[in-house]
């Protein structure tokens, strides 16, 4: 077959008509790279921003004449006892008037002790006045006319005796109190220094006698016995005692017994808030004296034991002892007992639960034991009572200074001194009366 060598010849296809002096055809590739573009795009956002940032800084305002400054000299304000038998907190200080101009007129110079309860579930939600009240506790009015004062510092003692029945600070779930110290002082001007300051108050329970508690468990002839502290503290442990009786009975040559199996505690954390109305929204409660009721519940502490305790079957009865360690995590933020006015009521309970087994052993071979299958949990609360150390504090009341009427009688005097005038008195003697 013959060879044909074809030969392909591809032509770029010329434009049907010639472009105008107008019209220029598009560059082959672009004269501007598009990172250029984006980068100038940013270069530009960010001086809007820097110009917006400067255009929109805060402008200073004049200097105060002077400064507020309130200093605490009081010990830390604790409350021993309970809210009926303390005599309260002694609190004392100095409110600091720091002039930096070469003097300043004041036309009022107050300062005041307010009491804030605040509850977290208020009746109205964007009310202010349902969500926190204010009460004045005390009033310092350091002023009686305009005065005068030159540069320096000037100094304005306080002092307050702060109610045993006043509730301690408390910060929780469903409410708080806090107490301030707000002062105010204003210039003929209008010109306006505040200053406040928190203040902690704490309660303090001095420990007593041990609390003994007894618990019947029925059908069965089980009896516990506990003995509990009367106060334990948010940090450290503290021991209970327990004893339990009726846990064996003879039927015939057979003895019936409860062994325990475990034992379960659990310390509880029970916050109750009665939140009450503003004037303006009484109507949402049905008139006043009422108030909406909130509960939680936090547990503080968990523990599990599955020994421990001496078990003694051969006494009348049956007898089992034990003594263990309980404490609170730290980690939970205990709050201590508070039953405040405002609605606020914090408690503690212990929970405990024992878990026994009932068994079957032969009198003539005690090492044949037989489980019955039958098994109980015994479940037993306490009140605990949550507070403060004392530490070696003491009251307020007991550190003054005794009064007129309490001061002992004076050393007798010698009614009649009379020189010696006989012999010198040898060494020994004189070495005996001094």
């Amino acid at each position: 077959m013959p060879h044909i060598n074809q030969s392909f010849t591809f032509t770029r296809p010329q434009p049907s008509h010639r472009l105008s002096s107008a019209e220029k055809a598009p560059p082959p590739y672009p004269t501007s790279r598009p990172e250029h573009k984006v980068m100038d795009f940013f270069l530009h956002k960010e001086g809007k921003e820097k110009r917006k940032s400067v255009s929109g800084s805060p402008k200073l305002g004049p200097a105060k004449p002077a400064k507020l400054e309130i200093g605490i000299e009081s010990p830390p304000l604790v409350m021993y006892g309970s809210m009926g038998s303390s005599t309260g907190a002694l609190l004392s200080g100095q409110l600091v008037l720091s002039v930096s101009d070469e003097n300043v007129k004041l036309q009022h110079f107050e300062m005041q002790l307010l009491a804030k309860a605040t509850t977290k579930k208020p009746v109205s939600k964007d009310c202010p006045d349902c969500r926190t009240q204010t009460t004045e506790l005390f009033h310092w009015k350091f002023l009686s006319e305009p005065a005068r004062f030159p540069k320096g510092r000037h100094s304005f003692p306080f002092s307050y005796l702060l109610p045993g029945k006043l509730p301690a600070t408390t910060n929780s779930t469903l409410g708080a109190i806090d107490y301030v110290l707000s002062a105010k002082a204003t210039t003929p001007l209008q010109d306006t220094m505040l200053v406040e300051s928190s203040l902690q108050v704490y309660r303090a329970l001095v420990p007593g006698n041990d609390r003994t508690s007894l618990r019947i468990f029925p059908p069965t002839n089980l009896a516990a016995t506990v003995i509990l502290p009367s106060v334990v503290h948010p940090i450290g442990e503290f021991n209970v005692q327990m004893r339990v009786s009726g846990c064996a009975e003879i039927e015939g040559n057979t003895q019936r017994r409860w062994r325990i199996r475990k034992m379960n505690s659990r310390i509880e954390e029970h916050t109750k808030m009665i939140s009450p109305p503003c004037p303006k929204h009484v109507h949402k409660v049905g008139g006043e004296g009422k108030g909406i009721l909130s509960n939680d519940t936090r547990v503080l502490g968990i523990q599990d034991f599955k020994d421990g305790w001496k078990s003694d079957f051969d006494t009348h009865g049956g007898l089992i002892e034990m003594e263990f360690p309980l404490s609170i995590k730290p980690i939970a933020h205990p709050i201590c007992d508070v039953d405040a006015p405002n609605g606020l009521e914090i408690t503690h309970k212990l929970i405990l639960e024992l878990i026994v087994a009932e068994e079957i052993v032969s009198l003539k071979n005690t090492k044949l034991v037989t489980p019955t299958g039958t098994a109980r949990v015994l479940r037993m609360q306490f009140v605990l009572v949550l507070t403060e150390r004392s530490g070696l504090g003491i009251s307020w009341d007991e550190e003054q200074p005794p009064m007129y009427d309490d001061v002992p009688a004076s050393p007798p005097s010698y009614a009649k001194m009379v020189d010696y005038e006989g012999e010198p008195l040898p060494d020994h003697e004189l070495a005996s009366l001094t």
